[in-house]
């Protein structure tokens, strides 16, 4: 059986869960409990516990019902939540929007890229895309998201989304917020934002209407 990172497994000899961090040599994965701790073992000694993670033809029908209001266009994040105590940091993709986003995201290595995780995420919901150790936090690796923004209703055009992003130690002495999708406090990253482009015309004139007039 082929594992991935962030696959939720289960050791066959042992009452021991948790979720795949690395993927190392030998056919031995690293795997992360609820403690922090990440064991090593080999993959014949694991079987995949299947619904780890939230997709969306998960438990449809469970999911709360939204009411319905204006068309929201923003709000596309990046959520990471658990305590550095703990140890496992636990990475989704919070869609706040009233779009369904199709989403693909790859780890970024050099040149090259790994993909980790491809799926669709519902208006008003969430995934979880990745799983890593807070330990670690310095060598997390560099996402490549792609997202396309998709409406069945009549909308304005948008283009799809590309984006390279890292969580960075510093990024964590901020404070948690809570996110009421998820229920939970969690430090957020917005994917969507829009980045100001200052532009060589603008300097220009910042630089030129502040330069001392000669008499």
């Amino acid at each position: 059986m082929e594992f991935k990172i962030g696959d939720l497994v289960r050791f066959v000899d042992e009452p021991i869960e948790g979720h795949i961090t690395s993927i190392q040599a030998n056919d031995i994965v690293g795997v992360t409990d609820d403690t922090g701790f990440e064991i090593p073992v080999l993959k014949t000694k694991i079987t995949l516990v299947h619904g780890n993670m939230r997709l969306p033809e998960d438990d449809i029908e469970d999911s709360p019902k939204i009411a319905q209001g204006p068309f929201v266009d923003k709000g596309i994040y990046l959520a990471v939540a658990g305590e550095q105590k703990d140890g496992l940091a636990k990475f989704y993709v919070v869609n706040e929007t009233s779009f369904e986003l199709l989403v693909s995201i790859s780890e970024i290595s050099g040149s090259k890229t790994t993909g980790i995780f491809a799926n669709s995420i519902p208006k008003s919901d969430y995934a979880q895309v990745y799983t890593a150790n807070f330990s670690t936090v310095g060598k997390w690796p560099t996402f490549q998201f792609q997202l396309i923004r998709h409406s069945r209703s009549q909308q304005t055009q948008t283009q799809p989304l590309s984006k390279e992003f890292r969580v960075k130690p510093l990024d964590l002495i901020n404070s948690k917020e809570m996110n009421n999708i998820l229920g939970e406090k969690v430090w957020l990253f917005e994917l969507d934002k829009k980045e100001e482009n200052i532009g060589l015309d603008k300097l220009k004139s910042h630089f030129i209407s502040h330069r001392p007039t000669k008499k």
